[in-house]
């Protein structure tokens, strides 16, 4: 008999576990994950929402409120250790994203990164007439605040349409693009469709045509792959650390020097200041403020979780960040050979390279009422409805669908479970 394509990818996985990918320890890593929901074992499938916690994680931050707690930027001991592992985690972040040190802003998420970056162009760069270009599967925290920013500087707002396989046209990119354009707010992959979109080529057209900046949302492409600012050439490039078992409250926003000495401060306190000084005059301002990055964290930052960072950070280098991106393909190209075939299942977002998620739709039943189903007959976490994604939903067709994501820990055995526990909704709901 011929081996069919699902056991030739069912074979990849294995190969991959024989290779050394340490999945039982990993597992046992995560406590959450040995726990019941409904009196079945948890099967967590919701990792582009938020992944879950290494063990590693929650006793490196119990260790320092307990044992290593100050304020950092103070002159006595303990608090110039925080300092010390605050830059140092700033240094590993660095490292993470082939970067500078200087090039690391800590926000407190992705979507915080978005809005200093936009409401910097709204009050510094942008102006009437000015156009700047954002993509249909964009997530509403990459289309709020460059809308915002348009409004209020009477700047126009393009929106890119994608193709039915969920990409970029280039071509339609490169005419989108004029004399005008100032930036271009792009995901580095869909949390819906999971297309993987090819920064580095859109990069290029944008540096082609002159002093574009290319803002990258990477909340969902970071935690799964590889990720190098200098290959990938864009301006500025944010993340959030509960995405790959971090801690929530913790972001990360790269940005090109040149592009960060242009915005001005995006919230004003203590840590990112100069100098202070009375105006003698009520339309100027005397005050000065720090170089970036420090310009941009006012405030006691989040510090022992960004601390925290490190430590998954490490953890997740000590596992290796190719074998995560390989195994979590594996698990991809796993789970949409199971879904595929399946009756009434349509899969949303069929790109070539996509991250480790499927969304699909149920014919004859809604995504939101099979989500219930799956809440009260079993352990399965998934999500299910608009994703964050109006425009994208509108411009589909659709009202919602379901999405399973799937993570470092997870197997091939609940895509499985998962795939039967699908099928009996079908039966009982359809």
């Amino acid at each position: 008999m011929p081996t069919t394509h699902a056991s030739a990818t069912l074979d990849t996985v294995q190969q991959i576990l024989a290779q050394g990918y340490p999945l039982d320890q990993i597992r046992r890593d995560f406590p959450a994950l040995q726990q019941q929901v409904n009196g079945q074992p948890l099967m967590y499938l919701d990792t582009a929402a938020s992944c879950h916690k290494p063990r590693v994680l929650v006793e490196r931050i119990q260790q320092l409120y307990l044992e290593q707690y100050a304020k950092p930027h103070e002159k006595h001991p303990m608090s110039q250790a925080i300092t010390g592992q605050l830059e140092h985690t700033r240094q590993q972040v660095a490292d993470l994203l082939n970067a500078s040190k200087e090039e690391i802003v800590f926000v407190r998420g992705c979507t915080e990164g978005i809005n200093l970056v936009a409401t910097g162009f709204e009050r510094a760069l942008l102006q009437e007439g000015d156009e700047v270009i954002v993509t249909m599967m964009a997530h509403h925290s990459n289309y709020l605040p460059w809308e915002l920013a348009c409004h209020q500087t009477k700047a126009l707002l393009k929106v890119l349409p994608i193709t039915g396989s969920g990409e970029i046209d280039l071509n339609q990119l490169a005419d989108a693009i004029t004399d005008k354009t100032r930036l271009i707010a792009v995901e580095h992959s869909s949390h819906v469709l999971g297309t993987i979109n090819p920064i580095q080529q859109i990069v290029a057209l944008a540096h082609k045509r002159g002093n574009i900046a290319v803002f990258v949302d990477g909340a969902q492409a970071a935690p799964h792959m590889p990720v190098d600012m200098r290959e990938l050439g864009c301006d500025f490039y944010t993340f959030s650390a509960h995405k790959m078992g971090g801690p929530s409250g913790v972001g990360v926003l790269y940005g090109r020097q040149k592009w960060l000495k242009k915005l001005p401060p995006y919230q004003l306190g203590e840590e990112m200041v100069d100098k202070v000084s009375i105006a003698r005059r009520v339309s100027t301002t005397e005050s000065t403020f720090q170089d970036p990055p420090k310009r941009f964290e006012g405030g006691t930052p989040a510090f022992v979780e960004i601390i925290g960072f490190g430590a998954v950070i490490d953890y997740l280098n000590g596992i290796g960040r190719a074998k995560i991106q390989q195994y979590e393909e594996s698990l991809l190209h796993y789970a949409q050979e199971q879904l595929e075939p399946l009756e009434r299942v349509r899969i949303v977002g069929t790109a070539p390279e996509k991250e480790p998620l499927v969304s699909f739709t149920l014919e004859g039943i809604e995504a939101t009422k099979a989500e219930s189903w799956f809440n009260e007959h079993t352990g399965i976490a998934l999500r299910a409805g608009e994703l964050s994604a109006q425009p994208l939903m509108k411009s589909l067709g659709l009202k919602g669908v379901l999405r399973i994501s799937l993570g470092y820990f997870n197997t091939v055995q609940e895509i499985d479970q998962f795939t039967d526990a699908l099928q009996q909704c079908i039966r009982e709901e359809g």
